[in-house]
């Protein structure tokens, strides 16, 4: 059962899809930054690309990095059509710490048994293959996607030994289920692909692992319904006067991760407090319980600080993690069972606020401004810092995107009370007319 696999990018990403695999992968590492080249990466050779093409254009590739463009247009120029892209794996697979939880899901749910089908052919349907061939002696059917080309099928049963690959249902007798190893669970389901079979998803399956949810964040559903809150954001152009016409007017704050260099200028303390980022939660934790907010929201994607004991006040909420190139990422629609990750804290604030029932949200401080190099000066109200560029601003920007999108389908409005800033997916309001004495 070796496997041959290619990962571009020997960073975050290539590291943590690697802790997935078994030793029945053989992995080397390709990445374009000739300092890594030659060098092991966590025990594996890394490679230059100009080497893969040269000499394993024909071994399959997959890009583990965010600048998915980029290579892809590499690849095609090459006429490379043996590649996935860490979007074709669950979030999971790109979680900062290591859990099995997602496998042992899968494995206790499809079992020894055989009324069922994997649908869509790609690197995560050949990972379950190899999970319930070790556990079982088994290889599961697995029924190809309409848009998946014969040339990159047979590619991959050259390359991958076992797989049943079938083109339709019927070739398969006794099937009662369907279970979708695709991100695209919610459009099969409504377009009523495969009616008269049970649907299940084993992509994103965060609603069906009860040990990521968190039942005592159910009291927050619909808490403020009807209500306005401000998601107050850590940007440059943060005022502390702004902070204390907040408290002045009992405004409901929801605000994150550095905010709390605010606390020795002014009087005012957001209501609820939220964390995303590992880093960042990992460089905050032994401040996090005497922080003065009333609520804290943190995420479970770090073992350290969950191994200690902490205030009734603090939240465990499940992170998944979805890093998408070429759509919007999902809009949590249960809090107390997940938060999608969209690259930003501000995106978890949103998630929570429309949780929590609040039908106009405000975001202030959300400056937006790191995409650009020529933008001069950027960093945080406490702090200035030159930066070249971050590499995440469109993945940013379609979580934005995202949000407008469900929160316009929901009647929720979203404005930008930000004082300029580069942010303009939302409607620009003017901060001092929100209050009237």
């Amino acid at each position: 059962m070796m496997r041959e696999l290619f990962i571009w990018g020997a960073g975050e990403i290539g590291k943590r899809i690697l802790n997935h695999l078994s030793n029945n992968w053989e992995i080397t590492f390709v990445d374009s930054n000739q300092h890594l080249v030659g060098a092991l990466c966590q025990g594996r050779k890394v490679i230059s690309i100009e080497e893969y093409l040269h000499r394993y254009a024909d071994k399959f590739i997959l890009i583990a990095h965010l600048h998915e463009i980029v290579s892809l247009e590499i690849l095609q120029k090459n006429d490379i059509s043996n590649y996935f892209t860490h979007c074709n794996l669950p979030g999971e697979f790109k979680e900062p710490i290591i859990r099995k939880t997602l496998k042992e899901f899968v494995i206790n749910t499809l079992g020894s048994r055989k009324d069922y089908v994997l649908y869509g052919l790609g690197i995560y349907s050949i990972i379950i293959d190899e999970w319930l061939y070790t556990q079982f002696g088994v290889h599961p059917y697995i029924l190809k996607q309409g848009n998946i080309s014969q040339e990159l099928v047979y590619r991959i049963l050259q390359q991958y030994d076992g797989l049943q690959i079938v083109d339709n249902i019927q070739q398969v007798n006794n099937i009662k289920e369907i279970c979708i190893c695709l991100d695209n669970y919610s459009e099969i389901k409504e377009g009523n692909v495969f009616s008269g079979y049970n649907l299940t998803d084993i992509f994103d399956c965060t609603d069906k692992i009860t040990s990521y949810h968190n039942p005592e964040i159910d009291k927050f559903h619909n808490i403020h319904k009807g209500q306005r809150c401000f998601i107050v954001a850590t940007g440059p152009s943060l005022r502390m006067e702004d902070l204390d016409l907040l408290k002045y007017h009992k405004e409901i704050c929801i605000s994150m991760n550095s905010i709390y260099y605010a606390f020795d200028k002014t009087d005012w303390y957001p209501d609820y407090y939220v964390v995303s980022d590992y880093r960042e939660f990992n460089e905050f934790k032994k401040i996090l319980d005497t922080l003065p907010m009333r609520e804290k929201f943190l995420p479970d994607n770090t073992d350290m600080f969950w191994n200690e004991k902490h205030r009734d006040n603090i939240y465990r909420y499940h992170q998944h993690y979805e890093y998408c190139f070429n759509k919007l990422p999902k809009f949590s629609e249960n809090f107390s069972k997940k938060s999608y990750a969209g690259n930003t804290v501000t995106y978890t604030c949103l998630q929570l606020a429309v949780y929590m029932g609040f039908e106009e949200i405000y975001l202030l401080g959300v400056d937006f401004t790191y995409g650009n190099a020529n933008d001069g000066k950027y960093g945080h109200f406490h702090k200035e810092e030159k930066l070249v560029a971050v590499c995440y601003v469109e993945q940013v920007k379609a979580a934005y995107k995202s949000a407008k999108q469900y929160t316009n389908q929901h009647g929720i409005k979203i404005y930008n009370a930000t004082r300029g800033g580069k942010l303009e997916i939302f409607p620009r309001v003017d901060f001092d007319t929100l209050f009237v004495d």
